[in-house]
């Protein structure tokens, strides 16, 4: 997947800005790092909950990627972006710098919250270990187990309280009545969790469908 990073005097393919950052062209990182800068920007209100975090969760992201280019576990093929997977053997990248990203800075988030969050956390991450999407190779060849890691992934980036009642409502199999006495009144009634309910699957659904147009899911 090729992708175009645009700017109003200049726009670099994602193939140009590995090329470039491994060459140490200071054009390039310059340029990278403010569109980078920017898509994270963008895209940031629409994927996490915390504004205080943003600045040290696009750090650390950002010098995940730069990392994973400098050491060359990303790099130019001919006319296609590979990454090195375990064994060592390199294949096409099936996502986008711009995914690779925002993923990177979602496993931050996701930490920062359990960190924060530790107590509510523990339960719901210990049920079953996760990987983000961009682990997966293309010739992985299940798309299944993709889907239902990617929303794995969405549902632990949304708020503590959506994580709970979906947690115990589709995971535990638990009935509303029953999650309303757990809630130590953050809903004030049983209609008020049914409707925060639907706005967590809704919030939910379209970040996962989100995820799977930019996976070619």
């Amino acid at each position: 997947m090729i992708v175009l990073w645009g700017g109003n005097k200049k726009t670099y393919s994602d193939i140009e800005v590995v090329n470039g950052l491994q060459g140490r062209d200071g054009r390039v990182e310059e340029w990278f790092y403010n569109a980078a800068r920017r898509y994270f920007e963008a895209c940031f209100n629409e994927v996490f909950f915390n504004e205080d975090y943003k600045h040290e969760i696009f750090q650390s992201a950002f010098i995940k990627l730069w990392t994973e280019i400098e050491n060359r576990r990303i790099k130019v093929d001919g006319n296609a972006l590979c990454r090195q997977r375990r064994s060592g053997k390199y294949v096409p990248m099936t996502c986008s710098l711009t995914t690779f990203l925002m993923a990177f800075a979602k496993n931050e988030y996701r930490e920062l919250v359990r960190n924060i969050h530790e107590e509510s956390f523990d339960e719901f991450y210990d049920s079953a270990q996760y990987e983000s999407v961009f682990a997966f190779d293309a010739d992985d060849g299940n798309a299944d187990e993709m889907k239902s890691r990617i929303v794995d992934e969405c549902i632990q980036l949304m708020s503590t309280s959506c994580i709970d009642i979906i947690t115990q409502f589709y995971y535990q199999g638990k009935s509303l009545d029953e999650i309303m006495k757990t809630r130590d009144g953050r809903n004030s009634s049983k209609d008020g969790l049914k409707t925060a309910k639907n706005k967590c699957m809704n919030t939910l659904r379209e970040r996962v469908l989100k995820e799977y147009s930019l996976c070619n899911l």
